[in-house]
């Protein structure tokens, strides 16, 4: 069954917010800095160890009445035609941030808690779907630009880099 334009565009209007939830703005600004689009340089390490680069689109915004910032990330030549999402609902009564990443295609799925790193960025960490622990992190993060890099248990159950992108804002 295909689902036609109209309800997908109505699924997708009660999806998106126009901005943060004014009661609590100021705590989401944390990742909401982040919407907007941006086009990455994406650095990956395969399983066969090589490192490989491609370039991709990262699209932040608003969702669930502006408590939560979603992302879309496509990578083609990575993702093939399929993107991955993360959500990340911000916590009022802890301050973190809830977050989850889905590629269907990869398949990959993360979950995480997400905080200010004290440096003007923010630090993601938590687990994938083996449970292996991750650790994401955004750094020199300004209007214009930011640093991406993931960090992901290796068999020796140390923290290893494994991908990192740069990120170009093109729009707002």
């Amino acid at each position: 069954m295909n689902v036609s334009p109209p309800a997908r565009d109505a699924m997708l209007d009660l999806l998106s917010a126009d901005g943060p939830d004014p009661e609590h703005a100021d705590a989401l600004m944390l990742y909401g800095r982040l919407v907007g689009t941006w086009e990455i340089s994406n650095r990956y390490r395969f399983p066969d160890g090589e490192w490989r680069t491609a370039a991709g689109e990262w699209r932040f915004g608003w969702a669930l009445g502006g408590r939560v910032v979603q992302d879309v990330l496509h990578c083609p030549d990575f993702m093939g035609r399929y993107p991955g999402t993360t959500v990340r609902m911000y916590d009022v009564n802890t301050g973190l941030w809830t977050i989850t990443w889905i590629s269907p295609k990869l398949p990959s799925y993360f979950t995480q808690t997400g905080r200010s790193d004290g440096a003007g960025g923010m630090i993601q960490e938590g687990t994938d779907a083996e449970g292996r622990r991750s650790r994401w992190t955004f750094t020199d993060v300004t209007p214009t630009s930011f640093h991406w890099k993931g960090y992901s248990e290796g068999p020796d159950g140390e923290l290893t880099f494994f991908q990192e992108m740069h990120a170009t804002r093109t729009s707002l």
